[in-house]
């Protein structure tokens, strides 16, 4: 009976040998009768037959050394030109990157292997500089990701740089018209744009918080406007949160993106146009929504800013923004002046027709092509939201127009390039193809196309 026993253990122990779980390494060990007394195994006797009882099997757990492997499915793309560039920047983690892998022919993207965790891009950032990941929603626009002039000191920062620099998708006419049904491949694309939002530490001037709307909005250090101050001893008089931003074809300072004027900045801000000689001021917001947007910085027939003595020649209504014409004065020198004031943008949202932003954009144009000054300084609370999509929209109709095609996804690089965080919104991003869109369809018919 203990030798049937014994046989019975012998077949199970051979068992789970051969059949060991997938999550465990099995490391069982048979010693010699000497070494087993010696450890206290049972050594039992039959006649002639002598048996060892074997010791337990150990069983040490490892971990896997695949590395994690990250799978995404997205919505059917249009169509790239071969030659185009789509790099790929995902939202994730403050020292992880994450690479993802091309299309296939059935519009689904291959697993690549990455030894990164991946995570949801869409509508979030994260505050790089700790060793805590802190995730920030989009509607307090905490991300810091910044795109400076000098060497990128982390790989994070060098991808950023490479993608806001050479990303393109251009869509022809007929890609433009489809990829506006296809609302889920825009945000997926939009959700892969670097913010380019910069670390406060980088603008170097003594109290300045004080001359910002929102804390987290900041002025990207290469392209910040500097106004000419007689006071070389206090840098704070010449700083305004405003960028010049790059025009079709690059034009150097063919806009400013600025945030809506403070109590305390209303002069700056009318310095300003003075000195860069603008044309045309458009503000797109109310002066309250919810909470203060802008504070009214313009008089009602005349007002005196600092240096800068503003006139109100004349007001025209129409049904969705209302044109001022205004004289600036300054010494013995005098300028004219478009004020355009949008109103039907909802702040972080779009408005339900893209016909009069499209019908601003037209008069704006007008104007600015008699005048052939400075840069259109535009505006609406933060300088980013609506104000990046005016400009987009603006670029991309004359790139339609001269081209035969447009590039969203390089214009809003661009646009980063110069301002973190320019276009605020997936739905932003999808309301300037919506506009394109109707711009083209305009231009079709004008054409015969």
């Amino acid at each position: 009976m203990v030798l049937f026993r014994l046989k019975e253990k012998v077949q199970v122990c051979d068992r789970q040998l051969k059949a060991p779980p997938l999550d465990l390494h099995l490391t069982p060990t048979v010693q010699s009768d000497s070494a087993q007394k010696s450890k206290g195994a049972k050594v039992v006797s039959s006649g002639s037959m002598v048996q060892a009882e074997l010791p337990p099997i150990v069983a040490k757990p490892i971990r896997p050394q695949q590395p994690i492997t990250a799978y995404r499915r997205l919505a059917p793309p249009v169509p790239l030109p071969s030659s185009s560039l789509v790099p790929v920047f995902s939202s994730f983690d403050h020292t992880h990157l994450v690479s993802v892998a091309p299309v296939t022919a059935n519009h689904e993207l291959k697993p690549c292997s990455s030894p990164f965790r991946m995570k949801p891009a869409a509508g979030l950032q994260e505050r790089r500089g700790s060793n805590v990941s802190l995730v920030l929603d989009m509607s307090v626009l905490g991300s810091v990701e910044p795109l400076s002039t000098a060497p990128p000191v982390t790989p994070r920062e060098a991808v950023a740089r490479e993608y806001l620099l050479a990303a393109r998708r251009p869509l022809t006419r007929q890609q433009l018209r489809d990829v506006v049904q296809n609302t889920h491949t825009l945000h997926t694309e939009f959700a892969e744009i670097p913010m380019n939002f910069i670390d406060p530490k980088e603008l170097d001037i003594p109290n300045y918080g004080t001359k910002n709307r929102y804390k987290t909005i900041l002025p990207n250090p290469h392209s910040r406007v500097t106004l000419k101050s007689k006071s070389c001893n206090d840098p704070l008089s010449s700083y305004i949160n405003a960028n010049y931003i790059r025009g079709y074809l690059g034009d150097e300072k063919a806009f400013i993106a600025t945030q809506g004027p403070m109590v305390n900045t209303v002069n700056d801000f009318w310095l300003m146009a003075w000195q860069e000689e603008a044309p045309v001021i458009v503000m797109i917001t109310k002066l309250k929504e919810k909470n203060e947007k802008c504070v009214l910085y313009w008089p009602e027939k005349r007002g005196i800013f600092g240096k800068v003595e503003v006139l109100v020649n004349s007001v025209r209504e129409c049904e969705h923004y209302t044109t001022r014409s205004l004289t600036l004065k300054s010494g013995n020198q005098t300028r004219d002046l478009q004020h355009f004031w949008y109103t039907s943008w909802p702040d972080h949202k779009t408005p339900d027709s893209t016909l009069p932003l499209l019908q601003l954009m037209g008069d704006v144009e007008d104007r600015r092509a008699a005048a052939i000054l400075g840069p259109v300084i535009v505006h609406c609370s933060a300088g980013i939201g609506r104000t990046g999509c005016f400009i987009a929209t603006t670029i991309g109709c004359r790139q339609l127009q001269l081209e035969g095609f447009v590039d969203v996804l390089s214009i809003t690089c661009r646009l980063r390039a110069d301002r973190g965080g320019m276009i605020q919104t997936g739905e932003q991003y999808e309301f300037v193809h919506h506009a394109l869109s109707l711009y083209e369809s305009r231009l079709s018919a004008e054409t015969g196309q």
